[in-house]
């Protein structure tokens, strides 16, 4: 952004934004209709609504929610509306693209009111009608690009009467809910990191929590900050929330920003406001002093905004850049599969692959051995630990079996040595189109690039025969040093074969069990069953073992932690830790799946507040 900033020699690459005000006072016109083409967690309703009750009053604005059976009673309001001078709001027009050709048909030959404004707000839609889009003004409305603008967006729908109505006091929280409502917005930016995936939190859900603050000051009296954090996190902004993780990241802000700690007026300097280094609430009821106060916000936000470490930057920037390679190697496969069956084209964009294969196959030579499950002897295997890599062992033969079917008769109908067939055509488009072919999905998801699944899927078989074979002999819990999560095809069932086995040895119910993770190796859990685990990888921090440490701008986005002791306990045996930090355990990076919770020692004392608001999360290593 910086370099565009300095080749067009512009001060930002976000254009300010405008307002429903300024829209209706200088650009809206009676016979041009007002399009909102809305974003995900943005949506104009509700401003426009109290626009609209200011404005005209709130018995002179009608708005209908398009669907099956509503284009009658549309059509109906438009014409009463066109010729009252009332204002008309027609939203989710996507979802009756067909009908909208009537509907410009009917504005067209509208006389209207010179009062009459007819505003619609749709997603975007590709079949949507481009003469209706042409004869209408035009507004995207999405959330406005960082802290500053965000916050400027909402004074600019707060009037100087709406905040002057009440007490500096409900001044105060206003605004802090303003900022918080910046804050969890904006935080969007870093998924996964900051959130486990974009919540569609809306200006709705500011106008309600302002509700809540009005019934929360009413007759001058003294906050109750329960009830404010209580009915803004359950009811309101926790409502969209489902991720347990981010909850707590939801509640810790909420704490933050709602208490007496950040409020002027007393005889104490107030707290500083969260993600700032020294700014403060005024206590005042004007509306230029919180505009003041957001006017000296810088235009773009670094991570410590949003209590996220330095580095989260280049998370975002490695995940778009991803994305972007994803989608141009995408486009080129697509070009290539129009073309149809050419051998040597084929030969030509497949040879990555086919030569990949033929490399592991050396190294693993199980790849292309014909394989029956009947081969194996289940009953020779008797702790759950062993039967689950005896049963992951058979898994990955049967997957490589597979494999090996489609990228051999593939090799060999482009040697001129066999005919192509429906099944194999199949495999070698989705290959040509840089995806993993259906059929191996649905037997494993791996990763999505054909590469990388064929080298983590035949390193996973590696590993698992190397188990076998130690499960073969005797005990895996017992007979193997360490086990590497990243070369296991399902490490949460082997979690919880861990758990039975244990459940088993103490005669115990798996429900009376508790997950704990240590790096002191001399912590006893109470039995022999436990497992060293390696192939952990963390974000957010870095961890050596003993402690967790902020991280630098120039830090990898994520790094190895030392190998950790996996052992079940009874519910009432003591921890290792006295202080610790519960943290969700993925299974990817992209945090789409929680295996299990783990504990990160802390020191002392020490707070979770900034480990929590971090984003700190540990994951398998790919």
């Amino acid at each position: 952004a910086g370099f565009i900033c300095w080749v067009l020699g512009v001060g930002s690459i976000s254009p300010p934004s405008t307002s429903i005000a300024r829209i209706y006072q200088q650009e809206s016109q009676a016979n041009e209709p007002v399009l909102f083409i809305t974003t995900p967690g943005a949506d104009p309703s509700q401003e426009l609504e109290e626009f609209a009750d200011r404005t005209i009053g709130r018995a002179r604005y009608h708005q209908l929610a398009m669907g099956q059976g509503q284009s009658e009673v549309a059509l109906a309001l438009l014409r009463e509306c066109a010729k009252t001078g009332d204002w008309l709001c027609l939203k989710n027009v996507h979802l009756v693209v067909s009908w909208l050709t009537t509907l410009e048909k009917e504005v067209y030959i509208l006389t209207p009111h010179k009062d009459f404004r007819l505003f619609l707000t749709a997603e975007p839609h590709g079949k949507f009608p481009s003469s209706l889009l042409e004869s209408s003004l035009k507004i995207t409305f999405e959330a406005p690009p960082g802290t500053k603008k965000n916050l400027m967006r909402t004074y600019e729908v707060w009037t100087q009467q709406y905040i002057a109505n009440g007490t500096p006091l409900r001044a105060q929280l206003l605004f802090l809910l303003a900022w918080f409502h910046a804050i969890v917005q904006e935080r969007r930016n870093y998924v996964p990191q900051g959130w486990s995936k974009f919540y569609e939190f809306s200006f709705a859900d500011l106008r309600s929590g302002a509700d809540i603050i009005d019934l929360g000051t009413k007759d001058n009296q003294q906050p109750q900050w329960n009830y404010i954090t209580g009915l803004l996190e359950l009811a309101i902004y926790g409502g969209r929330v489902d991720n347990t993780y981010d909850m707590q990241v939801l509640r810790t802000y909420l704490k933050q920003f709602f208490c007496s700690e950040m409020l002027s007026g007393g005889s104490s300097r107030p707290a500083t406001i969260p993600g700032t280094r020294d700014l403060h609430l005024p206590a005042s009821v004007q509306l230029v002093d919180y505009v003041s106060l957001i006017g000296a916000l810088p235009e773009a936000d670094e991570p410590s905004v949003f209590s996220l470490p330095a580095n989260a930057n280049r998370q975002v920037q490695e995940a778009n850049s991803r994305q972007v390679l994803v989608q141009l190697k995408l486009m080129a496969a697509g070009k290539q599969l129009t073309l149809g069956f050419d051998r040597e084209r084929w030969a030509r964009q497949l040879a990555p692959i086919l030569k990949l294969w033929e490399r592991l196959a050396a190294q693993c030579p199980l790849a292309k051995q014909h394989f029956n499950p009947r081969e194996v002897t289940m009953k020779n295997f008797q702790e759950p630990v062993d039967i689950f890599v005896a049963l992951e062992y058979i898994f990955g033969r049967t997957l490589l079996n597979q494999m090996e079917r489609g990228i051999s008769s593939l090799a060999r109908i482009l040697q001129g040595a066999e005919m192509l067939t429906p099944e194999v055509q199949e495999v070698a488009e989705f290959l040509l189109g840089n995806e993993v072919p259906p059929k191996w999905d649905a037997v494993w998801e791996g990763p999505e690039d054909p590469l990388q699944y064929i080298r983590s899927a035949t390193s996973r078989l590696i590993e698992i025969e190397k188990l076998y074979q130690v499960a073969a002999r005797g005990s895996v819990v017992a007979g193997v040093k360490s086990v590497d999560l990243a070369h296991v095809f399902h490490p949460d069932t082997m979690l919880n074969a861990l758990r039975q086995q244990t459940a088993r040895g103490l005669k115990e119910s798996m429900d009376g069990l508790m997950l704990v993770t240590t790096w002191d190796q001399s912590y006893q859990p109470g039995h022999d069953v436990a497992m060293l685990v390696q192939g952990i990888q963390i974000q957010g921090a870095s961890f050596n073992g003993v402690r967790l440490e902020v991280l630098a701008g120039d830090a990898l986005s994520a790094a190895s932690v030392p190998p950790v002791k996996f052992c079940w306990i009874k519910k009432s045996h003591s921890l290792p830790y006295s202080n610790f930090l519960s943290t969700p355990f993925y299974k990817t990076q992209d945090r789409s799946k929680v295996l299990f919770e783990v504990q990160l020692p802390l020191a002392s004392g020490e707070s979770k507040v900034e480990w929590i608001l971090s984003g700190v999360a540990l994951f398998i290593s790919h």
